[in-house]
């Protein structure tokens, strides 16, 4: 059986240059910003053209704001967001006139944000991030010791961080889509880190078992491996069918939420319970035992 309280150090490492990474990722690289947060137009459209064909359609736009063009995976659809600038309304008109005036395009979606309802958007983003993560905290210290609340935590915010570096270094679209994908990565982390916790503290009130505490952490994780590598697995293949399957704006949630459950397996067999121990857990149940 491998020994996963043996890996505990090398995960500490691990996860120190994934935390280095994600800060030096998101300082140069920023995140990349959606109309939800940034503010502008934003057009879909439908096209058998090339990136640079449609390019050259929108050269001859008399502006200075920035124009994306991206294409969606696996799809003849293309997102095109143009940032906000002044007399929005008459400019939305000539973009709307120069897609419809080309045959070889179809608008399927145009829409608008103004940039005070994106700073509302942003804020409220952060309070429901936190709020959620300070409700989770609470729970888990009113049902286990604090070490375990302290761990729990600790790995929760880890998974998380390091799914937001993954969207920057990739370029993935912060949007309210992605808050959700966050939301649903930090309620994975806890609910797999939780079992582990459960099952040990199971294991260790067992007035009977004498066994030194990495042995009895390595048994909470043998007696849980299957059901976790099997959650894990069946819930990135369904992840799975969902790039290949959902909306053409929707594919890039699943992808960082496969992301999110391969991390936060990870942070549960290898980190969470190793900070345990670090915490001096042992001295509890040496305590409870006299």
């Amino acid at each position: 059986m491998i020994n996963f309280y043996l890996f505990k150090n090398k995960s500490y490492i691990i996860s120190s240059l994934l935390l280095a990474l994600t800060i030096v990722v998101i300082f140069f690289k920023g995140l990349n910003l959606g109309i939800d947060f940034k503010g502008g137009l934003n057009f879909e459209v439908k096209t058998q053209l090339e990136n640079n064909q449609i390019s050259q359609i929108f050269d001859i736009v008399d502006s200075d704001r920035e124009i994306l063009i991206k294409k969606e995976i696996g799809s003849d659809v293309f997102t095109i967001r143009i940032e906000t600038g002044p007399d929005n309304p008459t400019f939305i008109e000539e973009i709307n006139k120069i897609i419809n005036e080309n045959p070889d395009m179809k608008i399927l979606l145009s829409e608008y944000m103004e940039p005070t309802f994106s700073n509302e958007l942003i804020k409220n983003s952060i309070y429901a991030l936190a709020s959620s993560l300070l409700v989770i905290a609470f729970y888990v210290w009113i049902r286990f010791d604090w070490q375990f609340a302290a761990s729990g935590i600790f790995a929760l915010i880890h998974d998380v961080f390091i799914a937001i570096g993954f969207m920057s270094l990739f370029n993935i679209e912060f949007n309210l889509t992605m808050i959700a994908a966050l939301l649903l990565i930090a309620g994975y982390s806890i609910n797999d880190t939780i079992v582990l916790f459960d099952r040990l503290r199971s294991i260790t009130s067992d007035e009977n078992n004498k066994n030194s505490f990495e042995l009895n952490v390595n048994n909470a994780i043998k007696l849980n491996l299957r059901r976790t590598i099997l959650t894990s697995f069946t819930t990135v293949l369904a992840l799975i069918c969902l790039v290949i399957l959902a909306p053409v704006n929707l594919t890039e949630m699943p992808i960082v939420f496969i992301f999110g459950v391969l991390i936060g397996t990870y942070s549960s067999l290898f980190l969470a319970l190793g900070i345990v121990g670090d915490f001096n857990y042992e001295a509890v149940l040496r305590a409870r035992d006299s």
